[in-house]
């Protein structure tokens, strides 16, 4: 059984994030003459509340969880999508990594619900979700299971910042979650924009828009999946505790919105890095977020993220002097 006051206290302690300490952050890089750098400075003293924000150290959390949306209907082991890129991330063959070392960050890879469990890698962290069910024939996940991995997202954040770290990246693995963000946008939004991609696409974000009026927990069990929840409490933990999140492709932007509906402040907390593909712009403009490279890239497992490390040194370092 949850403690609904886990999610109550963890809400209730987010502030809204300084647009203060941002714009002392942002004057303290201008002399560089760089837009880029004065956005990032921006997010990250706002997120920090400091004019002078830091990131010494850094993990990229990258969480697997596969919806019923995309189900083959058939087991097929170490041939899954997801567990593929889950062992090329642990071997270190995945792009990912040669990235996030150039970012000096480690990467913590999470199974909240991927659907071949038993052929993920040993490495992985083990949440014990499972994969959720089609959201088009019902309620992806039961209110139980959707609050349990919101939990364990809260519990997450709080075992990768309770020593200091002080900036966190995400990434997702898992098929259906273009399905799984399209519908969430439709609930966020009460309406089906156009162009959102495949007709199933399109069809999951009606069915999102009839839920606009639902509570935030009924919405992310319905539509969410288990990455969508534990990124969801992740970013929820992290914003209370004033530590910025990055985020990648368009389920790490779902998750974001799942977030913003339990507590509208945590988008002050969410740096977009770059502005993805189809679902992506239409769920950064809702949430309010302008990403720092306006460029779409189509890996969401956190490669995007890790690409702007190396620029936050650079505002850190700017930031820090005198």
């Amino acid at each position: 059984m949850t403690d609904p006051r886990v999610l109550r206290y963890v809400v209730e302690a987010i502030a809204p994030a300084s647009a203060a300490h941002g714009e002392a952050a942002r004057r303290r890089v201008a002399a560089a003459h760089a837009p880029l750098l004065d956005r990032l400075a921006v997010a990250l003293g706002r997120a920090q509340h400091t004019a002078q924000p830091h990131a010494r150290d850094r993990a990229i959390a990258v969480c697997a969880g596969d919806h019923g949306a995309g189900d083959p209907g058939i087991a097929v082991g170490a041939a899954h999508p997801t567990v593929i890129a889950a062992h090329e991330i642990a071997s270190g063959e995945a792009a990912l990594v040669h990235v996030a070392r150039t970012g000096r960050a480690s990467i913590v890879l999470i199974d909240a619900g991927a659907r071949e469990a038993a052929a993920m890698p040993p490495t992985t962290v083990v949440l014990g979700g499972r994969p959720s069910r089609d959201l088009m024939a019902g309620p992806a996940m039961t209110l139980d299971d959707a609050a349990a991995a919101l939990e364990s997202g809260i519990a997450l954040a709080v075992s990768l910042t309770e020593h200091g770290r002080d900036l966190l990246a995400v990434g997702a693995l898992g098929v259906g979650a273009e399905r799984a963000a399209a519908a969430l946008l439709g609930a966020a939004l009460g309406d089906v924009p156009a162009g959102l991609g495949d007709a199933g696409a399109q069809a999951a974000a009606a069915r999102g828009a009839a839920f606009a009026s639902a509570a935030a927990l009924d919405q992310l069990a319905a539509f969410g999946g288990p990455e969508t929840c534990v990124l969801a409490g992740l970013m929820l933990a992290a914003a209370a505790g004033h530590v910025p999140v990055i985020l990648d492709g368009y389920a790490t932007a779902a998750a974001a919105l799942a977030a913003a509906a339990f507590a509208p402040h945590v988008t002050g907390y969410l740096i977009a890095a770059h502005a993805g593909s189809l679902l992506q712009p239409r769920i950064l403009a809702h949430l309010g977020l302008h990403p720092i490279f306006d460029v779409g890239l189509g890996h969401g497992e956190g490669t995007g993220a890790a690409m702007i490390l190396p620029l936050i040194d650079q505002v850190t370092a700017l930031a820090g002097r005198g």
